[in-house]
C-alpha cells in the first residue's frame, strides 16, 4: 500500500472511530483510538484531550491522552491553562506554533522550556461544554502541516457535536453499571460494562466471602471458569488452590479416583494418587460440568458435601476435606433430577446459592471489551505482536451471531491473529475473521463511504433531536440552512 493509500485508509478508520463516539455510553474506548489514530496521521508526538465545565474557573471535567504519562499531562495542563484555551474557546480559532520556545503565549510556561517543545496545535471545542484537542509535534519535524491543521479542526467539531449529545460532557462519571463491583472485587479476567453483567457481580460480592456451595448455570462457553475463579479470588480462601475438574473429560471408571485419590490395590496397577479434594484443601474445588458425573460417584459426592469427609479408593478411613465446592453446568438439573438421572438430594446440596452467567447475546454491549482484552491474552499467549483491532473489526464482531459464546469468539479471534500476523498486519480486519482468500472476503468502505455513513448519521441524529427544525439543525452543525436542506435531500431523510 502506498503513504496516500495508507493515508486513505487511517483517515477513514479515524471518521469510523468518531462514528462510534455518538452511540457509546462510555466513549473512552473510542475517543482514545481517535487521538491514537490522529497522532499517527498528523505525525505528532502526543495528543491530549480536555473538556471543561466553566472554562473561566479552569473547572476541569474530563480528560484523556495519547502518548502521555501523568507528569506529561501536567505539563501541558500548565501550558493550556495560562490563558490559551479561554481565548482559543472565546475566539473560536485554532491556535498553531512552529516553535513554542519562541511564541509570547507559550514560552512562559516552564514546561515549555524543559521540555523545549516546539510545534503546538491547539484546536477549541465549542458548544454548552467547552474544551481542548492539543497536540505536540515531534522534535524536529516542523510545524503541522496544513491538511494536519484541517483534519484536527475537522475531528475536534466532530468531538464537540459529541460532547453536546451526551449533556453534562462528564463522561469520566458516565454510567457504568460494573464499576462500583469493579472497585472492590477483583475481576480483573471477566471484561464487559452491561447490565446483565453488573447482575451477576452483585451475586459474587454477595457470595464470595462465604463459605456456601455454589451452582453455576448458563450456555456453554459464556465464562463459568472465569465467574468461578473470581468467586475465589474475592473469597477468605484466595490463598489457597484453586483446583478445576472436567467431570464430562473423565472416563466412568476413574472419576472417583480422579475426585478422591487411590491407594494401592484400589484396582489391578493402582498406585497411590492424590485426587482433586486432596489437592484443592484450603481453597476451592471447581466441578465443571458437574451433570455428567456418574450416579456412583454422585453419592460419595454428596457425602463430601454433607460431612466434608471422604473415603480414598481402598482406604478404611475417612479423610477431613477443608475445601470450597462451587459447580458449573449448561444442563437443566432440575430436568435431569425428574428423569432420575441425577440425584435430588445432591441437586439440593449443590443450588445453595445460584448465578447464571448470561450468554453474549443477552450482553451484546460487551463483545467490544471482550475483544480487546481476548486479542492481548492472545498476543501474550503466542508470543505474537499486540494489533489492534479496526473499527470494520469490531464493527463485524459486535453484528456476529456467537452462539458459542465467549470461547467461540475467542476461538475466531486466535485464528484471525494468526492470519493478520502472518500478513504482516498493522491492524485486524474483518477480512481476518474469515477463511477464505482475502480479495474475496474483504469488504472495507472506502473513505468517502465512511465518510459519508457519518454525515448521514449525524444529519439524522440532529434531525431527530431537533425536531425536523432545519434551523436549528443548521445551527447545531454551524452549516448553512440551504445545505442542510441539500444534505437532507441527498441522504433521502425526513424532517419527521
Amino acid at each position: 500500500m502506498t503513504e496516500p493509500e495508507n493515508r486513505v485508509a487511517r483517515e477513514r478508520d479515524l471518521y469510523l472511530h468518531v462514528l462510534r463516539i455518538l452511540d457509546a455510553t462510555d466513549p473512552s474506548g473510542p475517543m482514545r483510538d481517535v487521538l491514537t489514530t490522529l497522532v499517527e496521521l498528523t505525525r505528532a508526538e502526543r495528543a491530549y484531550l480536555e473538556l471543561y465545565g466553566d472554562v473561566t474557573a479552569r473547572e476541569r471535567r474530563w480528560s484523556l491522552s495519547h502518548g502521555c504519562s501523568t507528569s506529561e499531562e501536567e505539563q501541558i495542563r500548565a501550558v493550556t491553562s495560562r490563558g490559551i484555551v479561554a481565548a482559543a474557546i472565546a475566539s473560536g480559532e485554532t491556535l498553531h506554533t512552529p516553535f513554542a520556545l519562541l511564541d509570547s503565549r507559550f514560552s512562559t510556561a516552564r514546561s515549555v522550556k524543559e521540555q523545549r517543545i516546539e510545534a503546538v496545535l491547539c484546536v477549541p471545542l465549542s458548544g454548552s461544554s467547552p474544551g481542548v484537542l492539543y497536540l505536540e509535534g515531534q522534535r524536529g519535524a516542523g510545524p503541522f502541516l496544513a491538511e494536519d491543521i484541517q483534519l484536527a479542526e475537522t475531528v475536534a467539531r466532530y468531538i464537540a457535536t459529541a460532547v453536546q449529545r451526551a449533556g453534562s460532557g462528564n463522561w469520566r462519571d458516565a454510567e457504568d453499571p460494573t464499576r462500583p463491583f469493579r472497585e472492590k472485587l477483583r475481576l480483573e479476567g471477566i471484561a464487559g460494562r452491561s447490565q446483565a453483567l453488573a447482575r451477576v457481580f452483585e451475586k459474587v460480592a454477595l457470595a464470595a466471602p462465604l463459605s456456601v456451595t455454589v451452582l453455576i448455570t448458563g450456555a456453554s462457553g459464556t465464562g463459568k471458569t472465569q465467574l468461578a475463579q473470581a468467586i475465589h479470588d474475592n473469597s477468605k480462601r484466595r490463598g489457597g488452590p484453586f483446583v478445576e475438574i472436567n467431570c464430562a473429560a473423565i472416563p466412568e471408571g476413574l472419576i472417583e479416583s480422579e475426585l478422591f485419590g487411590a491407594l494401592p490395590g484400589a484396582f489391578p496397577g493402582a498406585r497411590r494418587t492424590v485426587g482433586k479434594v486432596e489437592a484443592a484443601e484450603g481453597g476451592t474445588l471447581f466441578l465443571d460440568e458437574i451433570a455428567e458425573i456418574p450416579l456412583a460417584a454422585q453419592g460419595k459426592l454428596l457425602q463430601l458435601l454433607q460431612s466434608k469427609q471422604y473415603y480414598a479408593l481402598a482406604s478404611p478411613r475417612l479423610a477431613k476435606a477443608n475445601v470450597r465446592v462451587i459447580a458449573a453446568t449448561n444442563a437443566d438439573l432440575e430436568q435431569l433430577v425428574a428423569e432420575r438421572r441425577f440425584r435430588e438430594d445432591l441437586f439440593y446440596r449443590l443450588n445453595v446459592f445460584t448465578l447464571r452467567m448470561p450468554s453474549l447475546s443477552e450482553r451484546r454491549e460487551d463483545v467490544g471489551s471482550l475483544v480487546d482484552q481476548l486479542l492481548e491474552r492472545l498476543s501474550e499467549e503466542h508470543e505474537l505482536p499486540v494489533l489492534r483491532a479496526s473499527p470494520g473489526f469490531h464493527a463485524a464482531c459486535e453484528a456476529a451471531d456467537w452462539p458459542g459464546n465467549v470461547r467461540q469468539l475467542r476461538h475466531r479471534l486466535e485464528a484471525a491473529l494468526i492470519r493478520a500476523c502472518a500478513e504482516g498486519a498493522t491492524y485486524l480486519e474483518p477480512h481476518h475473521l474469515e477463511d477464505g482468500p482475502r480479495e474475496q472476503q474483504e469488504s472495507a468502505m472506502s473513505f468517502h463511504e465512511a465518510t459519508r455513513l457519518f454525515q448521514k448519521d449525524l444529519l439524522r441524529r440532529e434531525l431527530v433531536t431537533a425536531g425536523g427544525n432545519m434551523s436549528e439543525v443548521a445551527r447545531r452543525l454551524d452549516l448553512t440552512r440551504a445545505h442542510v436542506y441539500n444534505l437532507t435531500k441527498a441522504f433521502r431523510l425526513t424532517r419527521k
